[in-house]
């Protein structure tokens, strides 16, 4: 039921050499596909017996015999046979039963995935790992250059620790808009996996910027006054702003290394009279953030002329925004802002607008596929109710598969595969794939040494750059347990690795999709997390769980330690915080 490696069991798959189309299923002329989810057999189980289960399973590599591969293709086989003699009895969607009954009285394990899942999904959270102790020099150039201040700097457990920016857009999830719509990094200095990504930024920091050494006094602050276009900057987060002048000015003024680019948009549904758009397109650590604004409101004209339109090497289409103008205006105003923006260097309110979040883009290389069917696609349209649509550039060299969701117009995520000649570092992300690739396969698939946890007690710091998505599941969250039996065992069948954590009653499970983009399901709320989670994050255990903190400290806590910088509540004593050595946080390393 959960296989030990990603060769160790596979959704079972059919290769066709005709085309034919049947209920919810389409097959095309040499093309692989998995059984569609309402066609799937899966095995239930209440959410406490996967864990045991997850136990229980020796983390060895196993190899699928020939016998146990052609019984498969058997199986996918008779999946499309019974696709097709399904017709209109079945919806496009799942019929399966989600769990066995579980201990919630509203729970039941006979309804379809499209009433046991959240009928609405919200991005509330994109997040990204940093370099360890780069997170003072962040927080300050976040602030000046970004976004607004969310939270300050946070320890997630001893001395890992994490910030935010908060950003505008017109949905919000559980909970408020305050708390929820925010850019997250995260410094993590003994997390599983942290030497390696820290390598990676720095390699992806020659790459676009050409140093990996900031101006002495002026926080991260590159020291560089040029950006290089390359594939790595397809890893992006991109945002709205109505006036673009003061973010311009910012940047100039300090000499910050950024791109500059333009773009048009139609001026309205009605009215294709063209806008021009100007992007500012920011390297931080291993990510790109662009503002995007009206050119027009960029009040120095000498500046203008810097405005390069965007290159056929660089995938033109992919970086223009999906709506018209006066859409993204409206949009804007009437969203209200989630905090006030206060200059970092006065204290007084800044002048620039709250940056509106409108895509996030994956970079991809050409070693991967983008059809519909992969497995985070396909999970996503399952389990979130995702849409997903292919798109081509006219010359062919440039595929960006777009996911969006009904609950969150305006907003959509983008994995761009840019194959063009005259790309820079091309090879590189495919290399940086597959440390990803092989990271994951140690994390989740290789017996450890040092302990027998369960795979989803594992971490990676990798987990760090992800995209977080939650809901509220169907019954109020009656169903949350149903939900993470389906979606855990989903995971399970098609050989991906996942950390679970929990928060009060939401569960977690940070998954290791293929690529260099993880994804968060936040299952809100109702969940039964003392049986199926590993507690809260920690940043104190390389696992980062407080549960595995526990057993490796022999404690017994519901939060993670935090030094005593990280203290200001009145919570831990004057003595113990007066003498490091004697605190928790050197206890704990």
């Amino acid at each position: 039921l959960r296989p030990t490696s990603p060769e160790a069991h596979r959704t079972p798959t059919l290769t066709l050499l005709s085309t034919a189309h049947t209920s919810g299923l389409v097959l095309s002329t040499a093309h692989t596909f998995r059984a569609p989810l309402s066609h799937r057999a899966v095995v239930t189980m209440e959410a406490k017996d996967l864990v045991e289960l997850d136990e229980s399973v020796i983390q060895t590599k196993r190899r699928t015999s020939p016998l146990t591969a052609g019984l498969l293709l058997c199986v996918a086989g008779a999946f499309a046979i019974a696709g097709s003699r399904m017709g209109s009895e079945s919806s496009s969607r799942s019929k399966l039963n989600a769990a066995t009954p579980s201990a919630h009285p509203h729970a039941s394990s006979h309804l379809p995935l499209d009433e046991i899942t959240a009928s609405s999904w919200y991005i509330y959270k994109i997040t990204a790992s940093i370099r360890p102790g780069k997170d003072l020099l962040l927080m300050d150039f976040v602030n000046r250059y970004l976004l607004p201040d969310a939270f300050g700097m946070e320890s997630v457990g001893c001395n890992s620790t994490h910030l935010g920016g908060d950003y505008k857009v017109n949905f919000t999830a559980t909970g408020s808009s305050s708390t929820n719509n925010q850019i997250h990094w995260v410094n993590g200095p003994i997390l599983n996996g942290a030497g390696v990504a820290a390598e990676w930024v720095k390699k992806i920091l020659m790459a676009t910027v050409g140093t990996t050494e900031s101006r002495e006094g002026m926080g991260l602050v590159y020291d560089s006054d040029k950006v290089t276009s390359n594939a790595f900057m397809h890893n992006k987060v991109q945002f709205y702003v109505p006036d673009l002048d003061g973010f311009a000015k910012k940047l100039d003024t300090a000499g910050v290394a950024h791109l500059k680019r333009k773009s048009t948009v139609a001026s309205s549904s009605s009215d294709s009279t063209p806008v021009e758009l100007g992007h500012l397109s920011i390297p931080v650590e291993a990510k790109t953030y662009e503002i995007v604004g009206p050119l027009a409101s960029v009040s120095d004209a000498e500046t203008l002329g810097a405005y390069d339109e965007w290159s056929a090497y660089e995938c033109p289409s992919c970086h223009k925004l999906a709506d018209d103008f006066e859409t993204l205006q409206e949009r804007y105003f009437v969203t209200d802002n989630t905090t006030t923006w206060k200059d970092s260097d006065t204290g007084e309110v800044d002048g620039r607008p709250q940056p509106m979040l409108v895509s996030v883009h994956v970079a991809v290389s050409s070693s991967q596929t983008l059809d519909d069917m992969r497995v985070d696609f396909a999970h996503l349209q399952d389990y979130t109710r995702a849409k997903w649509v292919l798109s081509t550039s006219h010359d062919a060299t440039c595929k960006v598969a777009s996911l969006s969701w009904e609950s969150m117009p305006g907003v959509v995520i983008k994995y761009v595969q840019n194959n063009h000649d005259d790309l820079p570092s091309k090879d590189l992300l495919t290399e940086y794939e597959e440390v990803w690739a092989d990271e994951y396969e140690k994390t989740f698939y290789s017996e450890s040494k040092d302990h027998a946890l369960p795979s989803s007690a594992n971490w990676h710091h990798f987990l760090d750059t992800h995209i977080g998505i939650t809901g509220t599941q169907g019954d109020d969250g009656g169903y949350c347990d149903d939900v993470f039996s389906a979606l855990s065992q989903g995971l399970r069948n098609d050989a991906v690795g996942y950390a679970t954590r929990d928060e009060s009653d939401e569960v977690h499970l940070y998954v290791g999709y293929k690529g260099t983009t993880a994804w968060e399901y936040n299952l809100a709320t109702g969940c039964s997390t003392d049986s199926i989670s590993f507690g809260d994050i920690c940043g104190c255990v390389a696992e980062n769980a407080v549960n595995v903190y526990n057993r490796r400290m022999d404690t017994d806590v519901d939060s993670c330690p935090k030094p005593c910088w990280a203290t200001d509540d009145g919570t831990r004593d004057d003595d113990e915080c007066d003498d490091d050595s004697s605190s928790v946080y050197a206890h704990a390393h």
